[in-house]
């Protein structure tokens, strides 16, 4: 049984009703601190955690214009930072924000630093950000944000730009980028990221082909960036060839930011921390990261997309990741969000491992390149060999010194001979596990869906549409120069989500599970226990799943319309397959075929002929709007035809 955490302390507990207890008996058992409420959690396996949030009645309630934040400010970081010193040094404060638009450009973050019991209520104000340093987090407990939007100063900086390719030469190695949405640009905007766009839908990828190329990884990509004389909204690229296999008329956006910012960074031992209805129209960087220990956490009712409105001129919400999660430590929950648009992934949660590059004569130093914080003083390292096997040994850190990235740890006592420079370490100290992914619909996105690297995950009640890259990935990458994402996924169950249109572009299948090593999958199991159940996929373009490396995965009770079948790697374990239901497109008889009968079944529906039914609107619905209508019968005599 997890141990539980005294409310006095953290204001919130963890509870497991599988180990005997239930979460009343709990609770009453608990002393629940003044000035607060619980959010009960239900995850896999009939476990319980629960996340506490300031309790309104109990709290002291000031304004922030009390401090000078103004919607008629140029710059509102001072008073903000002056408003959140006041709430940091009296716990219980309700912080009102009333409605308006309120400018900001810090030249650092705005730091919520050791705010406790305290609720911050926007009542639907705007913060707009024209530098990329926005919020961190910094050791809070029990703090609520509620009822704001965030949204990026485009006026001053474009976070991306919709061009069309034109002029397109593979012997001189140039092109043309036609900013079709402005009426003129400066040669010296940044060129950053291109990703490919469906040229009459204008959104993230192309059926069966999404080309991207990142110039801010390739240094050596663009040679020049020229003005075209008498088109003032188009520039000429001079490149290194490697832009050779972008065609005429494609349509790319065009990011000018990739990282940096984090709108929400919550990191040192943050806990109980809520956000419920905010909203991100643009970011320069991520949403939200959660790192560094801060745990029991949750992102509910919110929204990462495109302003409302605005659909067709600002064309990206988040320049990276919608939300990171990594080497946190857990208890965490997304519900009810509405996530889109983002340059990167939407969801990433996972924590980090590190090369072991040398060991010392004395074996209580080891080397290795570690990203900051990763391993601190006081943890305890755990240790894999390549095949991610777990080695049966633990070491404590004493001290760590660095370099930038390059790390050298010095551990308590030596390690034994077993422990070799072909392994891998990591913090068992940190562990971004138990968590609850639920009601969410994400959609129209360049990158990855859910990430679900860590253990105890929850997938369930989501709705995916039109994701580019892979829809859902429970993942271990180790590569031989690069961060290591995932330490390995145990216990992950994904329930009863409906997944339509997914991977259009192409990159990847609707759920992949697998462990790389260099890029090839590996001979282990290092997953373990995945149950993919009572799932709908409508109209895959790519497998519906597609999982390796895995001891223990279960697929049953999931509809498969248009799809094909699961595919499941040699290196598999254990692996289940029952009840599920492949209905062919078009099948609106759902009999397992698609013929004649069903076209007379949907012209008979649109007539009204009495006492037609139609069994599984769904693979009726050809032409995906989420209405049948002539569209669709025209749909299916075109296919049929080609039968």
């Amino acid at each position: 049984m997890k141990k539980f955490r005294s409310l006095s302390l953290a204001a919130a507990l963890i509870c497991f009703t599988s180990a005997g207890m239930s979460y009343s008996e709990i609770c009453a058992a608990e002393e629940i601190a003044a000035g607060t409420k619980l959010d009960e959690i239900h995850g896999i396996n009939d476990s319980v955690f629960c996340i506490s949030r300031p309790d309104c009645a109990a709290l002291n309630v000031v304004n922030a214009s009390d401090f000078g934040l103004s919607p008629d400010a140029a710059d509102n970081t001072q008073a903000m930072r002056d408003t959140f010193t006041y709430c940091r040094n009296h716990p219980g404060t309700k912080l009102v924000i009333e409605q308006g638009i309120y400018h900001f450009s810090p030249e650092e973050d705005i730091y919520l630093n050791k705010l406790k019991d305290t609720l911050i209520d926007a009542q639907g104000a705007e913060f707009i950000f024209s530098t990329p340093h926005y919020f961190k987090i910094y050791a809070c407990d029990n703090l609520e944000l509620c009822n704001l939007i965030v949204d990026w100063d485009w006026d001053s900086f474009r976070l991306g730009s919709l061009v069309k390719i034109e002029n397109e030469n593979d012997a001189d190695n140039t092109l043309e980028l036609n900013f079709t949405e402005l009426e003129e640009v400066d040669a010296d905007i940044p060129v950053m990221s291109f990703m490919q766009y469906d040229p009459v839908d204008l959104v993230a990828g192309v059926h069966g082909s999404f080309k991207i190329y990142s110039p801010f990884v390739d240094t050596e990509c663009i040679k020049s960036v020229e003005k075209v004389s008498g088109k003032p909204n188009v520039l000429k690229i001079t490149h290194s060839g490697a832009l050779d296999y972008f065609r005429n008329d494609e349509v790319y956006l065009l990011r000018h930011y990739v990282y940096g910012g984090q709108v929400f960074n919550i990191v040192e031992e943050s806990s109980d921390i809520t956000f419920d209805n905010v909203s991100i129209y643009g970011a320069c960087g991520m949403g939200y990261v959660f790192a560094y220990g801060s745990h029991h956490y949750q992102i509910i009712n919110s929204y990462i997309g495109l302003r409302p409105g605005a659909e067709d001129k600002y064309r990206i919400s988040t320049t990276a990741d919608g939300i990171h999660i990594a080497n946190s430590n857990g208890y965490f929950r997304i519900d009810n969000c509405d996530l889109s648009f983002c340059g990167d992934d939407i969801l990433n949660v996972h924590d980090d491992m590190f090369y072991i590059e040398s060991i010392d004569s004395s074996r209580t130093v080891m080397k290795g390149t570690v990203a900051i914080k990763i391993v601190e003083p006081g943890h305890t390292l755990g240790f894999k060999d390549l095949n991610l096997s777990d080695i049966a040994y633990e070491a404590k850190v004493a001290s760590i010194t660095r370099n930038g990235y390059e790390a050298t740890i010095t551990l308590t006592e030596p390690v034994p001979e077993e422990i070799t420079t072909d392994m891998l370490a990591y913090s068992k100290t940190r562990a971004s596990e138990n968590y609850v992914l639920t009601n969410n619909y994400v959609h129209e996105t360049k990158g990855r869906g859910f990430l679900m690297n860590s253990d105890y995950g929850l997938c369930e009640g989501n709705t995916f549409y039109r994701t580019c890259s892979q829809t859902l990935q429970v993942r271990t990458d180790i590569p031989s120069s690069r961060v290591i994402e995932g330490t390995g996924a145990e216990h992950i169950q994904i329930l009863g989500n409906t997944f339509t249109e997914c991977n259009f572009g192409g990159r990847g299948d609707v759920i992949t599970i697998e462990s790389l090593l260099n890029g090839e999958r590996m001979a282990n199991t290092p997953l373990a226990d995945i149950r993919i159940m009572n799932n709908e996929f409508n109209a895959c373009n790519q497998a519906p799943v597609n999982a390796d490396n895995v001891d223990g995965l279960t697929v049953s009770g999931n509809i498969f319309r248009d799809c094909d079948a699961p595919d499941f790697g040699i290196h598999c374990k254990n692996a289940e397959t029952s009840s599920n239901l492949f209905l062919p497109r078009g099948d609106c008889n759902a009999d397992g075929t698609f013929n004649i009968a069903d076209v007379v079944l949907l012209k008979k529906w649109l007539l009204a002929v009495p006492d037609t039914d139609i069994a599984d609107w769904n693979s009726c619905d050809l032409y995906r709007d989420g209405k049948l209508d002539a569209f669709d019968l025209c749909f299916m005599r075109r296919e049929l035809s080609e039968l």
